[in-house]
């Protein structure tokens, strides 16, 4: 068995290893692949199996690796490394998806009526050129956002320029009723709260072909208060969708760290769903590139770097208001 073969491949979302660290690594599993000489026999019932020492010494080498390399993407599958808190213990999305999920259920909810309005205050990264793309969002820059929509989906408000401007969903125009998202406040009620028939009634109007779709408009969901039938459906929904995985220590917009559901999509681009590593209260979301790719925009070739951040947002507050404009 090749155990660095399987540390690139653990880490095959991430960017290029250094080769002075994967030195490091092949020395270490070599090590503990010694570890079985004849002398040692006589101990054998006194300490791990070789098996069981190059699993942990994989993770301890992952873990080593993230250092250098950012987050590890982890796969579905495995079990815990011992001596280690919840949040470092987490090695599926099977598992975060089933953590989450109990501690949803476990939070009060009351349901707003049709009228009322859900009031969000969010960050997200600043300085994203549409013509530039390329570039991604300014790493430091932050803008601070406050939104309300109604419980019925019917309408929402934005202030801007200090002034608060209200949009009627259903009129006609741009933001139409047709405009709007499949999935809204107005309709999660009529979600199924089981995670098997949940995954089929998203992937019914998203399209069979595109997991990615379906893994975005779970994420929108996520972002409303939620049933917390409905929200647990949902963690356990995510893990069942095609290349979704786990993250550990994702930061978001506002500077917290979390752990998170990730998916790279065929573009190499890796979106994550960050939650607290203690609670997994719903965090926000990060979209940055994973493989570096080279594109066409017009008549020249540009370069999305591994790393590069596309798009930021960390979730700060949310309430049940009776109109909008209101904070509490």
């Amino acid at each position: 068995m090749d155990e660095m073969k399987m540390v690139k491949e653990l880490r095959n979302t991430m960017p290029e290893m250094p080769s002075s660290v994967e030195d490091t690594v092949r020395r270490g599993l070599r090590g503990l692949a010694a570890g079985d000489r004849p002398a040692d026999r006589g101990r054998a019932a006194r300490r791990p199996s070789r098996r069981f020492a190059l699993r942990a010494g994989l993770a301890g080498a992952l873990v080593a690796a993230a250092g250098v390399g950012g987050v590890v993407a982890l796969p579905d599958g495995g079990g815990p490394v011992p001596g280690t808190s919840p949040a470092l213990r987490l090695v599926s999305a099977t598992e975060l998806g089933d953590r989450a999920a109990e501690a949803a259920e476990r939070l009060p909810y009351k349901p707003p009526s049709p009228k009322q309005w859900i009031y969000t205050r969010f960050v997200t990264a600043s300085g994203f050129d549409m013509n530039r793309p390329w570039e991604g969002v300014d790493p430091k820059g932050r803008e601070t956002v406050e939104q309300w929509e109604r419980a019925d989906g019917k309408a929402g408000a934005e202030i801007h320029a200090g002034k608060l401007q209200v949009t009627d969903y259903t009129a006609n125009g741009d933001q139409s009723d047709e405009k709007r998202p499949a999935f809204h406040p107005g309709n999660y009620h009529t979600l199924p709260t089981d995670p098997d028939a949940l995954l089929r009634r998203i992937t019914a109007e998203v399209g069979p072909n595109d997991p990615q779709g379906v893994f975005d408009t779970m994420s929108r969901i996520l972002e409303h208060p939620l049933p917390p039938k409905l929200r647990a459906a949902v963690y356990r929904a995510l893990p069942k969708v095609s290349g979704v995985g786990a993250e550990r220590d994702v930061p978001d917009a506002a500077g917290r760290r979390g752990v998170a559901f990730a998916r790279t999509d065929h573009l190499g681009d890796r979106r994550s769903i960050v939650l607290d590593p203690a609670t997994y209260r719903y965090l926000g979301t990060r979209h940055a590139v994973a493989r570096t790719r080279t594109d066409k925009v017009g008549d020249r070739t540009v370069t999305y770097r591994a790393g590069t951040v596309l798009g930021w947002y960390a979730h700060l507050d949310q309430g049940i208001v009776d109109r909008p404009g209101r904070r509490s």
